[in-house]
Formats: C-alpha cells, sequence, structure tokens
C-alpha cells in the first residue's frame, strides 16, 4: 500500500514522512486495535521502541496481562 500526502500540505501540517508514518502507526494502534509489535513493524521498530515512542509522544500503552502471557510464551520478551 502506498499513502500521498502533498508536499504542501505536509509543510503546512508541520509534518513530514517519518512524522506521518508515526501518527498512522499510532492511529491505527489506537482505534483498529492491533499489537504494539505489527504497530512498531509499520515504523521499522521493535513493540519495545514502539511503546517508548507512545509513551514519549504522551499516549497510553495498551499492554495487558494476556499481552504479557503471550510474549512470554512466545519468548518476545
Amino acid at each position: 500500500m502506498n499513502i500521498y500526502i502533498d508536499d504542501d500540505i505536509a509543510t503546512k501540517s508541520g509534518i513530514d514522512e517519518r512524522d506521518a508514518l508515526e501518527l498512522l502507526a499510532i492511529s491505527i494502534y489506537k482505534t483498529k486495535g492491533i499489537h504494539g509489535a505489527l504497530a512498531g513493524k509499520i515504523l521499522g521498530i521493535s513493540e519495545f521502541e514502539f511503546h517508548q515512542l507512545l509513551s514519549a509522544r504522551g499516549e497510553n500503552v495498551n499492554y495487558t496481562l494476556n499481552d504479557l502471557i503471550d510474549d512470554i510464551r512466545t519468548n518476545e520478551l
């Protein structure tokens, strides 16, 4: 999938390509309930790094006890 944002709109919005990609990943994570690992994959970073990004932006991390159990079972911790 390719998403195009006109340079004029990006400039007026004050965002660059990375900002737009981060906003997209965070939005999908928050509204569609995708796992942090998948949101991180959109950005080319780990789930832990994605959670750090969320925290840096003042966003809540949706990480439940079941997520922890799944991560332990799959050795992703």
